[in-house]
Formats: C-alpha cells, structure tokens, sequence
C-alpha cells in the first residue's frame, strides 16, 4: 500500500509540474528532443549554475528569453522558471541540414574561399576581431591564447597539407587555451572541424571518364581520416576543457552550430558575398569572441593556405567585387 501510495503521490506532483511548466516559444532540434526524453524536466549543470545551460536528462541545453538560433537552444519568456519547460511539435526549429551538400551539390571549395575572404575583409574594415580572430589580421590573439597562436597557424598549415596527424597534435594544443565559457581554443577547433566537413569530397583527382571511381575512393578514404581525426578530438575535449564547451565542441564536429554559421556556410557555397558578410556579422556578435573564434577556426580550414592564417589586405580575383562573386554562365 506504501509503494501504492508513493506512486500516486509521484504522478500528483508530476502533474502539477507540467500545469505550472513554462512554455518553450522556441528549440532547437537537440533541446527539443532533450526535453520531450526528460519529461520538461531540467537541472542545472554543476559547477555553472550561474549560466543559462542546464541538463535535460544528461543533456546539456542553453535555456534563455533570447539569443541565437543553435540545436541546443530553448526560447522561453524572460523571468520564467526553467524547472520544467513544456515542448510541443510546434516548437522545434530545424536548420542544420547536412553541410557537405549544401544545395544539393558537392561544396565547391574555390568559390566558396573567395566569398568568405571577401566578406570577412569587409567585416574586419568595420569592426575589431576578438579573440583568436586578430590573427587574420595579423596580430597576436590576447592573453592566454597567445600562447597557442603558433598552434593556430600550424593547424592551418596541417589542413592545407592534409595532415590529419599533425591537425590533432595541435589541436590537441589548443582545447581549453583562452578565457570566458568556451575558451577561444575551442572555438577555433569547432570552427575548423565544421568547415573540414564542408570540402571532405572536394579534395581529390580530377574527374575523367576513367577516374570517376578512383576519385570516390580516394574522397571516401580522405573523409574516413578526417572523420577518425575528429573523433579523437572530441573524445580528447572531454578531459582537456568543461563539459558546456566540450559538447559545443562535438555539436560543431558534427556539423550542428548556430544557425548564422550555417547560413554562412551556405551563402559562401552560393558564392554570394554580401550575404555572407550579413551572416559573418551575425556569427560574430556572438558570446564575447566566441563567433570571431568559430570563424577564424572556420577560414583556417577553408583557405588551404599553407602559409598562415593572416587574410590579405586585398582579395583581388578576375570573378570578385567587393560586393560578391560573380560567375561565367
């Protein structure tokens, strides 16, 4: 009868839960999902009960009145309780479709560079980059990362080379090196492994009516490296930075970011500038450097430079204006 007794009681106070829960305007796909699993139930994640994060069953989502769009995002109104928190079908907002394809064709890498050097140049005439991102333009990040910024550039150099090897060796450097909730080593490294998953079948022999499959061979073994590359730095996150950067980290791994760089990344596949540098504005007022870090980690896969990470003062190509890049037909 006692047992009988607390399983009423359990279903009574559950139930007056979810009368008083609050309604969640907006989630992501991951907080959605998180949510319906826990039951609307949240609890704050130890050690940043100060932060707007908190644990849905074991999975960690950003609970907040605003901010951006990201798969682990739940929009409530300002002052409510998060305790528990109330989803419906209707509350799930869905836009990291798959990067690698993004409008339905292979991500063609040239154009691509060209509009986001563009745009990034046009951003940097007209605010300051943070973080890690000063290195783009050529001058040392602040303290602590600074002390890392040798690892930056060479991490740069390893995606340009394909040095899968030496990519997890300086990464592997860089978790956890810099300041505020996600520190601008891990930032950066998101950023490049989301871009990495952009050109993993761009890569390869020419195509000829004879190589078609040799090239599908060799895109699949480049992407099978890679993707064993992330994978270790994922795991190796876990006991090298905080469990909230660390699953940002695997989120960006995965292809699954904040909605502005996944516009980003489409308008630069689209060649297109100007949306690009609407997107890369967006991206970058996020978190104190955090969307700088992203984007400059981002570029350092993109750029295939083996040079250093510093963009040119110019971008001067036969196809590209300072408002796009236009294409022969």
């Amino acid at each position: 009868r006692s047992a009988a007794a607390a399983q009423v009681s359990a279903v009574r106070t559950a139930m007056r839960a979810l009368r008083s829960a609050t309604h969640v305007r907006r989630a992501g796909t991951l907080a959605h999902a998180a949510l319906m699993r826990s039951g609307g139930i949240t609890h704050a994640v130890p050690g940043f009960e100060a932060t707007s994060f908190r644990l849905a069953g074991n999975e960690v989502i950003w609970v907040s009145s605003e901010g951006p769009d990201h798969p682990r995002t739940a929009l409530i109104e300002a002052g409510a309780a998060c305790e528990v928190l109330a989803v419906s079908s209707g509350t799930e907002i869905s836009f990291c479709d798959a990067v690698e394809t993004l409008g339905g064709c292979a991500f063609p890498i040239d154009d691509a560079r060209k509009a986001a050097s563009i745009a990034i140049l046009r951003l940097m005439h007209i605010s300051t980059p943070r973080g890690c991102a000063s290195l783009m333009q050529g001058q040392s990040p602040p303290f602590p990362f600074s002390h890392r910024a040798d690892s930056a550039h060479a991490l740069a150099c390893a995606c340009a080379t394909e040095d899968d090897e030496a990519f997890v060796h300086h990464a592997q450097r860089l978790l956890g090196a810099g300041s505020g909730l996600t520190p601008s080593g891990d930032d950066f490294v998101g950023g490049a492994l989301f871009a990495l998953r952009l050109n993993q079948a761009e890569r390869a022999l020419p195509v000829t009516a004879g190589s078609v499959s040799v090239r599908a061979e060799q895109g699949a073994a480049r992407a099978a490296r890679w993707q064993r590359a992330a994978t270790q730095i994922v795991t190796r996150a876990a006991s090298r930075t905080h469990i909230i950067s660390a699953v940002l980290l695997s989120d960006l791994a995965r292809g699954q970011s904040y909605a502005a760089l996944h516009a980003f990344a489409a308008a630069i596949a689209h060649g297109d500038a100007d949306a690009a540098f609407n997107h890369a504005t967006a991206l970058t007022s996020i978190g104190a450097s955090s969307g700088w870090d992203m984007l400059a980690g981002f570029m350092a896969a993109l750029r295939g430079s083996a040079d250093t990470l510093t963009l040119p003062h110019s971008f001067d190509t036969p196809h590209a204006t300072t408002h796009g890049i236009h294409r022969h037909a």
